[in-house]
């Protein structure tokens, strides 16, 4: 499995399943020409593409590639996601993404992907400090007999065993993104509304 460390004895019976690494680095790109924009920086729309890449990534990972996708029917689709911008990025520079499962049931995940730039020797730019990052909620789905279009259904127990076990080396390192902002306005209607509240009885 993809972003596992080496390991086992090679005795496949008996063999302890290998390391998980925390987190995940399974995808790598470098800001190419077409994705710079006006400010001279790297586009929304393709710190977008790139943590749609490491998602994919993370896919092949738990053993849904594509010949398991053409074979089975079943995808992942995103059905929440949201993106913090927090450093620019410019041409030509590597990128990383870091993956952490951060909670899971039978048909959902709670995806975590941080971006982060590769240190190159003698810019004196950090790899250190992300510059994007991103939390989905990612739907299990597939085809059903009679049904046109993909439904929610479980995770198939190959899959399912996979994610659990990421899941698991994931608990106490997935980071949580922090409370989004709230307009003034807003803040004061909601303390208004607290106060005038009933008490509970």
């Amino acid at each position: 499995m993809s972003g596992t460390a080496n390991g086992g004895t090679g005795n496949r019976g008996t063999a302890e399943p290998p390391a998980i690494v925390t987190p995940l680095r399974l995808h790598r790109t470098s800001v190419i020409p077409e994705w710079v924009d006006y400010n001279g920086h790297l586009s929304e729309a393709y710190y977008v593409l790139i943590f749609g890449h490491a998602t994919d990534a993370l896919m092949d990972a738990l053993g849904m590639d594509a010949a398991y996708r053409k074979r089975t029917g079943r995808s992942l689709y995103t059905v929440d996601a949201r993106i913090r911008y927090l450093l620019e990025v410019h041409q030509g520079e590597g990128l990383e993404v870091r993956t952490w499962i951060a909670g899971a049931d039978a048909k959902r995940l709670l995806v975590v992907h941080r971006m982060h730039r590769l240190p190159v020797s003698g810019t004196g730019k950090s790899a250190s400090d992300p510059v994007a990052e991103s939390e989905l909620v990612l739907l299990s789905v597939g085809r059903s007999a009679g049904r046109p279009n993909p439904q929610a259904m479980p995770f198939e127990a190959s899959v399912r065993a996979r994610i659990r076990r990421i899941a698991a080396a994931h608990l106490d390192s997935a980071p949580a993104l922090p409370g989004r902002w709230t307009p003034p306005e807003q803040q004061a209607e909601q303390r208004a509304d607290n106060r005038e509240a009933p008490m509970p009885t």
